[in-house]
């Protein structure tokens, strides 16, 4: 997480008017079966990669996190 991904212009857009942008999926060790792995922007501290969390999907900000 310390560089923000590279993004493809449609990315970007999608970045910038809906918050997240899809970039690949991604299989880690423990995991059932791949997930969709997405760039995301927060406010406070700006691009990070991060999957779905929960059953309603929401994302999470590792740097918030570690604040709260």
């Amino acid at each position: 997480m310390d560089e923000p991904p590279r993004l493809s212009l449609s990315q970007r857009l999608q970045l910038r008017i809906v918050g997240y942008a899809y970039l690949r999926h991604e299989r880690r060790e423990g995991w059932r079966e791949p997930l969709p792995i997405f760039a995301v922007r927060c406010d406070k501290h700006g691009v990070y990669e991060d999957y779905p969390h929960g059953f309603r999907g929401y994302f999470r900000c590792p740097k918030c996190a570690e604040e709260s």
